[in-house]
């Protein structure tokens, strides 16, 4: 590590795939985006979609010219002097992680975990394990993060070890999320139309663009994936911001569900956990009291978690 060397981290998910650069010093210089890392798209394009995001971020602190490409010699003397965290989401495998790893890259090092790592790490503004951090990082033990976006997962780190609790995907886990809330208040559309429940403000919106037909309601569920059942779950944050009954009670189902993952992740021994997450700030006014003191700020984002696993420094704005 020299004074001329730089960190970049990358939170990569299955939406896009997000860059920040920064000084040895800990100063934020770039940040980029790109489309999508889910290792579950392939390691192979996950790793290409990384090093363009590493590249952009380069550009953004105006490092190199926009014109510079990645076989240039000054492009390539920069990034051996560039040290890379990444998380990934669905890097869950270790032999997924073991073939990110098998890769002939450009950068000073490279340091790979899965996503919620780093928005631990990020929340907490801490390490864990062996690692060359920065002397301002933190050793942080029994703490935790409950991510609550499309997707949902509870992750914390206790006696050296990860404590995992949900993040399997939308099929068979992902409660309290906003493509779960979303997928409930479908069904809870399509069983107004049945007239088995009374009709109310959000069964309407849902409703509407399928003109209250049951059918059309169904085909479109054939295809719809995560992020569309998450775009449900807006209307339902707005009806329960007007009072609509319907979608108050599936808020507070969501919170229901999120109470018992922060009860699953006080119960592997995590003491503090951050909420994190675009649909974190929704739910959070609907969880109960006695869990307010087990919630605590989160501290910095996963980019900057995917910084300090790289063992660099953070200097600057939080959160």
């Amino acid at each position: 590590m020299t004074a001329g060397s730089y960190f970049v981290g990358i939170d990569g998910g299955g939406t896009n795939c997000r860059g920040r650069l920064r000084s040895a010093q800990g100063l934020a210089l770039g940040e980029a985006m790109g489309g999508p890392a889910n290792t579950r798209l392939g390691v192979e394009a996950a790793q290409q979609q990384v090093l363009s995001v590493c590249v952009q971020t380069l550009k953004a602190a105006s490092l190199v010219p926009q014109s510079c490409v990645l076989d240039d010699e000054q492009m390539r003397a920069l990034l051996a002097h560039t040290h890379l965290g990444v998380g990934l989401a669905g890097l869950h495998l270790q032999s997924q992680l073991e073939a990110f790893l098998n890769w002939d890259h450009p950068f000073a090092s490279l340091d790979v975990c899965n996503d919620a790592h780093i928005a631990c790490l990020g929340a907490h503004g801490g390490v864990y394990g062996d690692t060359n951090a920065g002397a301002d990082a933190q050793m942080i033990e029994a703490k935790g993060i409950l991510i609550l976006g499309t997707g949902s997962c509870g992750y914390g780190f206790k006696e050296g070890r990860a404590i995992n609790v949900g993040g399997w995907g939308f099929r068979l886990s992902d409660m309290a999320s906003g493509a779960v809330t979303g997928y409930l208040a479908v069904r809870h559309a399509l069983a107004v139309l049945d007239q088995i429940y009374p009709t109310s403000p959000l069964s309407e919106e849902i409703l509407q663009p399928f003109s209250h037909d049951a059918e059309k309601l169904v085909l479109w569920s054939d295809g719809a994936k995560p992020a569309d059942y998450g775009q449900i779950a807006k209307l339902v944050v707005a009806h329960a911001c007007a009072g609509d009954e319907a979608a108050l009670g599936l808020m507070r189902d969501c919170a229901a569900q999120a109470e018992a993952m922060l009860r699953a992740l006080a119960a592997k021994g995590i003491e503090a956990v951050s909420l994190v997450g675009g649909f974190a700030e929704h739910v959070e006014p609907f969880l109960s009291e006695d869990l307010r003191s087990f919630i605590v700020p989160r501290l910095y984002d996963a980019r900057d978690g995917a910084i300090l696993l790289a063992g660099g420094r953070i200097e600057g704005e939080r959160g």
